[in-house]
């Protein structure tokens, strides 16, 4: 890939200041910080990616990849654990398989699935699952990491961050690093914002304020030995019950990943543990051993969505954009289909940017045109795939529309088999081009 304008080229056979801290950072490996916040202070960014989840840390990959400056920036230290049901759907598999890094799916760090049992009022369904995986999150999110890494991305961690406002004539969006007991200001051509449910970063931008939904639940996650539970490899458990669902796999590692969409209410009465004794027992399951002693993580509220996913040098991917309560594997696909998509808007916008020698008015208008080109892509292809989520968690939540559903089911098991199909491995055929220009590219095939 082409190197786009730096801000001041360096002279022949000298490497600048920036150069040097890039090559730094290629020259390391692992999960630590390869250039400290002063270093990623001093460099004058193409991208700066907050967050380094499967959204953040696989756009941080493609756009290094693409020759861009790219920086990626987390509040936490790798590896971390994460609320998530660490499944992997059919298109996310594609996804993976696409950009070069199928390696993360092997069965030697992922499980293969290949059944999906569902529990409610005592009775239970299986389906075939298409071409699915488990993975650890604590494990997996690092791996993407160190693949953004390798790609020749910087990586800063344990480090929150907040998105500035415009610097340098509008030439860059500026972002403070914290640092110990202060902050240290840096700059990116373009910033993108991958930092999850929270969205901490933006919380200085008011446009951007997440709007949730009215009866949202909130997640619950726990990892527990894997025989603390009965259930064959390669099979996702749901169980539905009328105040949330949960859902168990197991993963590498001889563990049993647990995530659960509760109403808050009842983790309120009641605690994590026995909200999620009381969703089991209701959905006819014998909950896990031992998880009043288990550690538990939780999210906020889970549905919600942005009024805005761009603004002035300045993009919001993934969880970050807007989430729906999942059922299962969707999160991580909406979020690494975006960075997919996005990675071409980006760089060429970027090479459009480096000949605009600081021409204000059409530094905007361009932007705007990518802007508005995200937002198609957005609309097109993941808009669609949260609404349809949404619906189906809305029906799960009526205990007597799931029991007449899993009673027809059980009368002719294929009528279930294009449901699963769409939500687990949607994506078939899918062919996208992103035209900015005269950019055209099939960012899936």
């Amino acid at each position: 890939m082409n190197q786009l304008a730096f801000e001041h080229a360096a002279p022949p056979n000298r490497e600048s200041a920036g150069d040097r801290t890039i090559r730094t950072a290629r020259e390391r490996r692992g999960c630590d910080s390869t250039l400290s916040v002063q270093d990623a202070a001093g460099v004058a960014w193409d991208a700066a990616v907050i967050g380094a989840g499967p959204t953040g840390a696989l756009a941080a990959r493609q756009l290094a990849l693409r020759g861009l400056r790219t920086l990626l920036v987390d509040r936490s230290s790798f590896p971390r654990e994460k609320v998530c049901g660490g499944c992997i759907s059919g298109l996310g598999r594609r996804i993976l398989e696409d950009v070069g890094l199928a390696q993360l799916l092997d069965p030697s760090v992922a499980a293969p699935l290949d059944r999906f049992e569902l529990a409610a009022g005592g009775r239970r369904v299986t389906f075939e699952l298409p071409g699915g995986a488990a993975v650890s999150r604590f494990h997996f999110d690092a791996e993407l990491v160190q693949h953004a890494v390798r790609a020749g991305a910087g990586f800063v961690s344990g480090t929150p961050t907040l998105v500035r406002g415009l610097s340098e004539g509008c030439r860059f969006r500026s972002f403070a690093l914290q640092h110990e007991d202060h902050s240290v200001r840096a700059r990116a051509r373009l910033v993108i914002a991958a930092d999850g449910l929270a969205r901490t970063s933006l919380k200085r931008h008011r446009a951007f304020a997440p709007r949730v939904a009215a009866a949202s639940r909130i997640g619950l996650g726990a990892t527990l030995p894997w025989n603390t539970f009965e259930i064959e490899p390669g099979r996702v458990l749901m169980s539905v019950a009328r105040r949330g669902y949960v859902g168990m796999v197991c993963v590498p590692g001889d563990a049993l990943n647990l995530a659960a969409a509760v109403d808050p209410n009842l983790v309120r009465q009641r605690g994590p543990a026995e909200a999620v004794r009381t969703i089991l027992i209701e959905a006819g399951v014998k909950p896990p051993a031992n998880l009043e002693t288990t550690e538990w993580r939780g999210t906020g509220l889970l549905t919600r969505h942005s009024p805005r996913i761009s603004a002035r040098r300045l993009l919001v991917l993934g969880d970050a954009a807007g989430y729906i309560e999942p059922f299962t594997g969707e999160g991580m696909t909406w979020g690494m289909l975006s960075a997919v998509l996005a990675a071409p808007l980006v760089e060429d916008w970027l090479s459009r940017d480096s000949t605009r020698n600081g021409d204000r008015v059409a530094a905007r208008h361009e932007f705007g045109a990518m802007a508005r080109a995200w937002s198609a892509l957005y609309r097109t292809h993941i808009a669609p795939r949260q609404r349809h989520c949404r619906i189906l968690s809305n029906f799960l939540r009526s205990p007597t529309a799931v029991r007449a559903a899993m009673g027809l089911i059980a009368l002719a098991p294929n009528l279930a088999k294009p449901l699963i199909g769409h939500f687990w491995n949607s994506g078939d055929g899918i062919e996208v081009e992103t035209k900015t220009g005269s950019l055209t590219e099939q960012a899936l095939r």
